[in-house]
C-alpha cells in the first residue's frame, strides 16, 4: 500500500514586504509559472504554493499583514481546505475546483480520478493537459511556459493526494466568497461545480466557453475576487 510522509507544501513567496497577502495555491501537477503574467494589485506580496508531494504547510508568519486573499485553482482547493492554518480571509476564490476533488456529483468522478492516477505515462499527461486546455493553441501556450515538472514527480504527487483525499474524510469549514467555473471543464464538470457551490452562499462566475485552463481569462489578480 502506498503510504505517503507529510513534510511541507512547496512555497515561494514574492515578497517586497508589503502590508497585505496574496495566496495562491495551485493546480495539481502544473508549475508556478502558470500565473506569472498576472499583476499583483499595489501593496500585496504573493505566496505561491504548489507540489503537493508533501501535505502540511510550512511555518509562516501571516500576522504581519493587514489583509490576506486566498485564490486557489482545481486540486488547490481541497489543499487549501486541508492545509491552510484558520486565518482571517478578506476573500477566497475558487477557480474549477471543489473541497470535493474525487466525487462523483461534486467533483471529478472516482473511475476517471483512479484510471488518470493508473495509467499516468507520457502520453496520458499529454492527453490530460490537452482536455485541460481545450486547444491545440491554449495547450503550446501551457507547455511552453517555464519550470514544467517532470512526469515521475507529478505521478507521485497524485498518489499522495489520492492517498490523502481517501483518508482525510474533510468537511469544509473555510468560507469561499467567490467562484469562477469554466462552462466547458471537461476535467471538473461544470454540472458538478455548480452541484456543490449553488447552495453555499458564494459568488459564482462562469466563464462562456472556459476550459479547465483559465489564465488567459485574466491579466490581473485583482479580478479574481472582482469578477
Amino acid at each position: 500500500m502506498f503510504v505517503y510522509k507529510e513534510k511541507h507544501v512547496k512555497t515561494k513567496l514574492i515578497s517586497t514586504q508589503q502590508a497585505n497577502l496574496l495566496i495562491y495555491f495551485a493546480g495539481w501537477g502544473t508549475p508556478a509559472s502558470v500565473v506569472s503574467h498576472l499583476a499583483l494589485p499595489d501593496g500585496y506580496d504573493l505566496l505561491i504554493c504548489y507540489d503537493y508531494r508533501d501535505l502540511d504547510f510550512p511555518a509562516f508568519d501571516f500576522s504581519r499583514y493587514q489583509t490576506v486573499r486566498l485564490v486557489a485553482w482545481s486540486m488547490g482547493v481541497w489543499v487549501a481546505e486541508n492545509v491552510l492554518s484558520e486565518i482571517n480571509l478578506a476573500s477566497a476564490t475558487a477557480i474549477n475546483g471543489t473541497p470535493f476533488p474525487k466525487h462523483d456529483e461534486w467533483g471529478i468522478p472516482r473511475q476517471i480520478f483512479n484510471g488518470t492516477l493508473q495509467t499516468l505515462n507520457a502520453e496520458n499527461r499529454l492527453k490530460f493537459e490537452r482536455r485541460m486546455c481545450g486547444d491545440k493553441q491554449l495547450l503550446n501556450v501551457y507547455l511552453a511556459l517555464p519550470e514544467q515538472r517532470p512526469l515521475t514527480e507529478i505521478h507521485y504527487e497524485l498518489e499522495v493526494l489520492n492517498t490523502a483525499i481517501e483518508e482525510k474524510h474533510i468537511i469544509p469549514k473555510r468560507h469561499w466568497t467567490n467562484v469562477i467555473i469554466g462552462e466547458k471543464d471537461r476535467i471538473f464538470s461544470a454540472q458538478n461545480q455548480l452541484a456543490f457551490w449553488q447552495d453555499k452562499n458564494v459568488r459564482i462566475t462562469q466563464i462562456p466557453k472556459g476550459e479547465h485552463y483559465l489564465w488567459q481569462h485574466f491579466s490581473e489578480w485583482q479580478q479574481l475576487w472582482q469578477s
